[in-house]
């Protein structure tokens, strides 16, 4: 499984996308840039520590997608999107769309947008 996460440590690397390979491989793409298509999705969240974030004590990673295959395509490629799925521990400490809480749901298919992730 592929692991996709947004970078919030300081560094070279800060407000970029994360992907990890099934191989622990690691790479980091500038949001403004690429679109990050992902297939076979599953939404990972740490509770204990969103919820140490979501009461501002701590910055641990504690949210990611996995997925099945991803597929990274230059923004000018950008792909329809539909409904939000956001993650913010300092709001909620859980993954959410439409205002309910999705952690652990299953999606066939996202894609990045900027910052932002969408099903589609």
């Amino acid at each position: 499984m592929y692991k996709v996460r947004f970078n919030l440590g300081q560094g070279e690397n800060f407000m970029k996308w994360k992907i990890t390979d099934p191989k622990g491989n690691h790479k980091y793409y500038t949001p403004s840039e690429v679109v990050i298509k992902m297939t076979g999705c599953f939404l990972r969240n740490q509770k204990g520590t969103a919820k140490k974030i979501h009461e501002g004590a701590d910055k641990s990673v504690c949210a990611w997608v996995e997925a099945e295959n991803v597929e990274v395509l230059e923004q000018r490629q950008l792909q329809m999107a539909f409904d939000k799925v956001s993650y913010n521990p300092r709001v909620t400490p859980n993954w959410v769309m439409n205002g309910e809480n999705v952690d652990g749901e299953t999606f066939e298919a996202m894609v990045s947008i900027n910052r932002e992730l969408f099903l589609q």
